[in-house]
């Protein structure tokens, strides 16, 4: 009798275990991918030593762009120089959210009359939210006039860019500066916004190339898929989602930049960084590279080892974001599961848990968090800014021939390149 309960008390403990076993395994992987993000893998390090450790696995981006900033710099002065510029330019007190709609809002206009005039009935998407991402962009960082940037100009940026990147990826070694992505740069004639206390440079002075790019590729670069991305979920692929977007961002632009009346509207943006973070990984070096060279005959390699904080899988994790998730049969099981669902009432007050907390990190996390996510919410405001202009009235689609219209529930790809057939539709959206 005894063996008989002992049995029945050790299989009605199973569960229980199991349970704790599973949430064991999750917390160990969630402080993993923030250990690598926030470079305590590293253990104690200097400020040099982590810029060092981001640097190596960046090296990629300054042979592409010639770029200089935090992301591929070693040096402290030049960080430390370029976060004051990235501060002043996100915090500015003079800033118009009401402009930055209105530009928006004027340029889609434009690319669909266009479209008209030629006898079109659409647009590409990605094409013209590149543009339409960048023409705001340049007129918030540099008081560039959209309508004095010719569209073959914003075309041959944004593509280039696109391109170097993914050159950069492929061919890290042999990727060099793009002289046509230069050149299209350099007929802005674009000039400094500040006066830069690190560099002996003043106020107005013409910026070159690169310098423009050091500035331009943390806004840009970081926007326009999670724009895209975030107006094709909340004005496209659900119906509830299409008419919770429309009532909480009925207010936009008015209410952007007031705390007391914004609150609803960033939860579309919010949701649209959870899903498709700016940065799906982060990488860094797994250790310092060597300053001291292989002796002659030896093999060995100086580059070191990559490690990656899955920023995406933090975001989507159906163990994190799913109702009872300590119970799905599988740890990634994706479906029509609720952690992959356009939902901005998720960060409703007090509706995420403490490991939702944790693990919401678009922004990376300290010590090197990104200023555009701090107490101004710059990021947040840009994107829901940009995707309303998009989504008002408006709606995506594509030839069902060609299999590009993206269904009902599953993944959006999330690729560079996996949007290029995606088109703009002019009817409304009901």
């Amino acid at each position: 009798m005894l063996l008989l309960l002992a049995i029945a008390v050790c299989i009605a403990a199973i569960p229980l275990l199991y349970q704790k076993w599973r949430a064991w395994r999750l917390e160990s992987w969630v402080r993993q991918q923030l250990d690598v993000a926030s470079f305590r893998y590293a253990g104690s390090t200097s400020m040099e030593d982590r810029l060092r450790l981001r640097a190596a696995e960046n090296r990629r981006l300054k042979a592409a762009f010639g770029i200089e900033n935090s992301l591929t710099t070693e040096s402290r002065s030049t960080h430390q120089a370029f976060r004051s510029r990235a501060s002043r330019l996100v915090d500015r007190k003079d800033r118009s959210w009401l402009a930055l709609y209105s530009t928006a809002e004027a340029f889609i206009q434009r690319e669909l009359a266009t479209a008209a005039e030629k006898g079109q009935s659409s647009l590409p998407l990605a094409e013209s939210v590149r543009c339409m991402v960048l023409a705001v962009v340049l007129l918030d960082s540099f008081n560039i006039d959209p309508a004095a940037v010719p569209r073959a100009t914003l075309v041959t940026i944004t593509e280039e860019i696109n391109n170097q990147w993914l050159e950069s990826k492929c061919h890290p070694d042999e990727v060099v500066p793009s002289e046509r992505l230069n050149s299209a740069i350099a007929s802005l004639s674009i000039r400094s916004p500040f006066k830069d206390e690190f560099t002996e440079k003043d106020q107005d002075a013409l910026l070159t190339p690169a310098e423009v790019l050091s500035i331009l590729m943390p806004q840009y670069e970081t926007l326009w898929r999670v724009v895209l991305l975030t107006f094709v979920s909340a004005y496209h692929r659900q119906p509830a989602a299409y008419h919770d977007a429309v009532q909480r961002t009925a207010d936009v632009p008015a209410c952007l930049g007031d705390p007391a009346r914004e609150g609803e509207a960033l939860k579309l943006a919010k949701e649209g960084l959870r899903l498709f973070p700016s940065n799906k990984h982060l990488y860094r070096a797994a250790s310092l590279p060597s300053a001291t060279p292989s002796p002659p005959g030896l093999t060995t390699t100086n580059t070191p080892r990559t490690l990656a904080a899955d920023i995406s899988a933090l975001h989507r994790h159906p163990q994190i974001w799913s109702p009872s998730p300590l119970f799905l049969p599988n740890p990634f099981t994706h479906g029509d599961d609720d952690a992959l669902a356009f939902r901005p009432s998720r960060f409703d007050a007090g509706a995420l848990t403490p490991l939702q907390r944790r693990c919401y990190v678009p922004f990376s996390t300290g010590p090197h968090r990104c200023p555009a996510g701090g107490g101004t919410r710059f990021g947040e405001r840009m994107v829901v800014l940009l995707v309303v202009a998009l989504g008002r009235g408006r709606v995506v689609a594509a030839p069902v021939t060609l299999m590009i219209r993206p269904r009902a529930g599953g993944e959006l790809p999330t690729g560079r390149d996996a949007m290029e057939g995606w088109r703009f539709e002019f009817g409304p959206c009901g």
